[in-house]
C-alpha cells in the first residue's frame, strides 16, 4: 500500500457505510482513519491533525471540497458517488483525485488508493487560469514564461499549455487547475525517456472529467518538455504546429535569449524588481487559537496563486505580520488587500464565519526583514498608522 497515504478522513453521514468503508481500509492496510458526520467537525479535525486524504460525498457546488481546502489546501480528495448511474457534477472537474462508487468499495479501494497516491497534489490558487509553482526554476523569469505561455492560442479543442521538466510542473495556462497540470506532467515525464522521437500523442482521463483528453508533447530541450491539452476531435496538424511554435518559444526562454518585455501583462504582472513590504494587520477581536494555522495557510495559499513570495509570516490573537515580496507592478495596498481579503474568505467559508474578521486599514513599510518586537508593539499602541486603502 502507498506508505505516504497514513492518516485518512472519512466525512459520511451514513454511520453505516462509513463502517463498512473503515473495515475496507483496514483489509487494504494500516491507516490511521478518523469519521466526522459533518463539514464543521471534518474542518475541526484537519486543524488538529493534517490527513493524506479525505473520502466525501457528492453535493452539488462542491463546497465540501472548497471548505476541506481551504483548511489543508494539499489535501487528496476521493469523492464517494451513491451508484455509478449517476453523472458526477461538473463543479468537480478537477478537483478530487479519485472517485469511489459506494457498491464497489470491496473491489475497486485498493487499486483506487494506489493511484491516488501517485497523483500529484499541489495547493491550486485561481488566477485567470494561470499558476506557477514556488519550486519553478529560479533562473526563469515567473513574468516571462506566464507571458510565453499565454501566447498559445486557446481554443474550444486546444483547452490548456503544460510546462514541465521531466515529471515536475513548472507552469501551465489554460482551462486546467493546477492539480491537473501537475497529473499531466507526472503522466507524460513518466513515460518520457532519451530515446524517444521529439513529439508523443497520448491520452488521459482526469479524475471528475467526462471523457479522455489528447496530450501532445513537443520536446523543447533536455527535459524540459511543453503539452498541449485538447479535445480527443483536435486536429493532429493544429496541435503539433502549436506545440512546436511553443517550443521554440519556451527553448529561447530557458536559455536566457528572451528580452524582458515593456509595460504590464495582460494578468497584471510586469518585468523588472519585485519589491518586498512588511505588512501588519489588526483582527476585530481577538482570533481564537484554532484559526491561526487555517490563517497561515490560507495566506501560503494565496501568495502561490499570485507568485507572491512570503519569507515571514505571524498570525498571533491581536495581529497579522507578514513580509511579502509581491510581482513588479504591484504594490502594498495590492498585498494588503489580497491577503486580507481573501484570508477572510476563506475562513468565513471554512468556518461558516459572519462579519468582518479584521478591522479596516494595515501599516505596511517597504523592507525585506519583519518589524522588531518593539516597532510591532509601537504598532499596537498607534493606530494612527493605520491606512484605509484597503478598503
Amino acid at each position: 500500500m502507498p506508505s505516504q497515504i497514513k492518516h485518512i478522513l472519512v466525512l459520511e453521514p451514513d454511520r453505516t457505510f462509513a463502517l463498512r468503508l473503515t473495515h475496507a481500509l483496514g483489509r487494504t492496510g494500516d491507516f490511521n482513519v478518523s469519521i466526522v458526520p459533518t463539514l464543521k467537525e471534518a474542518c475541526l479535525q484537519l486543524v488538529q491533525t493534517d490527513q493524506d486524504l479525505a473520502f466525501v460525498p457528492v453535493a452539488e457546488g462542491a463546497k465540501i471540497i472548497r471548505s476541506l481546502r481551504a483548511v489543508q489546501p494539499d489535501l487528496r480528495v476521493i469523492l464517494v458517488m451513491p451508484s455509478g448511474d449517476e453523472e458526477i457534477p461538473v463543479t468537480y472537474s478537477g478537483t478530487v483525485q479519485g472517485v469511489l462508487i459506494k457498491s464497489l468499495v470491496d473491489v475497486e479501494l485498493e487499486t483506487l488508493l494506489e493511484n491516488v497516491a501517485r497523483r500529484p497534489m499541489v495547493q491550486t490558487g485561481q488566477l485567470a487560469g494561470t499558476a506557477v509553482l514556488q519550486n519553478a526554476i529560479r533562473s526563469l523569469d515567473t513574468a516571462t514564461l506566464i507571458s510565453t505561455l499565454q501566447e498559445t492560442h486557446l481554443s474550444r479543442l486546444v483547452q490548456a499549455v503544460v510546462f514541465a521538466e521531466g515529471s515536475k510542473l513548472l507552469a501551465y495556462w489554460g482551462e486546467v487547475n493546477e492539480g491537473e497540470a501537475a497529473t499531466v506532467a507526472l503522466y507524460v515525464g513518466d513515460g518520457w525517456t532519451g530515446d524517444n522521437l521529439p513529439s508523443r500523442l497520448q491520452f488521459i482521463h482526469l479524475p471528475a472529467r467526462a471523457g479522455d483528453l489528447l496530450l501532445f508533447t513537443h520536446q523543447v530541450t533536455g527535459d524540459y518538455l511543453v503539452t498541449l491539452i485538447g479535445l480527443p476531435e483536435t486536429p493532429l496538424t493544429e496541435v503539433r504546429q502549436q506545440a512546436r511554435r511553443m517550443a521554440k518559444k519556451l527553448k529561447a526562454t530557458v536559455e536566457g535569449r528572451v528580452l524582458a518585455h515593456t509595460g504590464l501583462l495582460g494578468n497584471g504582472f510586469g518585468l523588472g524588481k519585485r519589491p518586498s513590504y512588511v505588512i501588519v494587520w489588526r483582527p476585530v477581536g481577538l482570533l481564537p487559537n484554532h484559526l491561526h494555522i487555517p490563517l497561515r495557510r490560507a495566506m501560503s495559499r494565496l501568495a502561490v496563486a499570485n507568485a507572491c513570495i512570503l519569507t515571514h509570516v505571524q498570525v498571533q490573537a491581536d495581529l497579522v505580520h507578514m513580509v511579502v515580496t509581491v510581482p513588479p507592478g504591484r504594490d502594498d495596498s495590492w498585498a494588503a488587500y489580497l491577503f486580507k481579503n481573501g484570508s477572510e474568505q476563506t475562513i468565513q467559508q471554512a468556518f461558516e464565519l459572519k462579519g468582518s474578521l479584521w478591522e479596516t486599514g494595515f501599516y505596511a513599510v517597504e523592507s525585506a526583514e519583519p518589524l522588531s518586537e518593539t516597532e510591532l508593539a509601537l504598532f499596537l499602541d498607534d493606530s494612527s498608522e493605520l491606512t484605509n486603502s484597503d478598503e
